[in-house]
């Protein structure tokens, strides 16, 4: 075991350095969105690096393709070694953060918040919700929960739609950002309570607010405008490798043309 701070990691042998380095990390860890400056995470870190130790730790209570579990209870989070374990730290520490404060969250905020916290927004999450949008496959949020504990294609695209969520209610809460959502749900430890002390909202006009979003800002146009920047970056590189073989191609066909030449006036190699 190794302690750094507020924070311990236990390991198996061969794993200490990354379990110290993990340590580390978790004692810096914060501030988080939404949450007071003043909550401070004792944590207790066990890396798990092989796919055993992780289903022994969480009695195989998890799907095949995670990477990391949280026990906001015990304070407890297990890293895999699949992955960046920084991320997957962060991303485990974030439900600690949360239920520090909040009581209940339903799965999709919770999950979405985690997300949020742990910065893995990008690019191809937008993409997946561009496809969903456009296919017409938006969940419910009640649905939302199913389709995160499911297989993983279909849970990447349940936790991209489940950070948008938050991040919507981000917005919602302007210059303030989470707070107001997080303070109210603290206090009455009910998320329809909360939302509409906070926001003026019930949660089935955020619900319908949600999905009014995410036609507007990931429907056909922004679908378009995603895939034609991936087929530009497809394109670029395509482009730069057959430009690269051709002019490899006619380095070697002009190394041949002299060797013919070479061999036509008498000076190939000599038998």
């Amino acid at each position: 075991m190794v302690r750094v701070g507020d924070a311990e990691a236990v390991f198996w042998p061969g794993d200490g350095v990354l379990a110290a380095a993990l340590a580390e990390a978790a004692d810096r860890a914060g501030p988080w969105p939404g949450l007071p400056d003043s909550v401070r995470l004792p944590v207790r870190i066990i890396v798990a690096r092989s796919d055993r130790q992780f289903d022994s730790l969480t009695a195989g209570r998890l799907p095949g393709w995670g990477a990391g579990a949280a026990f906001p209870g015990a304070r407890t989070v297990v890293v895999q070694g699949r992955g960046d374990p920084f991320r997957i730290l962060r991303h485990e520490l974030a439900h600690v953060a949360l239920h520090a404060v909040v009581r209940r969250a339903p799965l999709w905020l919770d999950e979405g918040y985690a997300s949020r916290a742990a910065g893995e927004w990008d690019r191809l999450d937008a993409l997946r919700v561009n496809l969903a949008v456009a296919a017409g496959r938006v969940p419910t949020l009640r649905a939302l929960v199913a389709e995160l504990r499911g297989s993983a294609p279909r849970a990447e695209a349940a936790y991209a739609l489940a950070t948008t969520a938050v991040l919507l209610l981000e917005r919602l809460g302007g210059e303030r950002g989470l707070a107001p959502l997080m303070t109210a749900l603290a206090a009455t430890g009910d998320l329809d309570r909360a939302l509409r002390a906070s926001y003026q909202l019930s949660l089935e006009q955020f619900e319908r607010r949600w999905h009014e979003d995410l036609r507007a800002r990931y429907g056909w146009v922004s679908l378009l405008g995603s895939v034609g920047a991936l087929w530009a970056v497809v394109l670029l590189t395509v482009g730069g490798l057959w430009y690269r073989r051709r002019r490899r191609d006619a380095a070697r066909r002009k190394a041949l043309d002299d060797g013919w030449f070479q061999v036509l006036d008498g000076h190939g190699p000599e038998s």
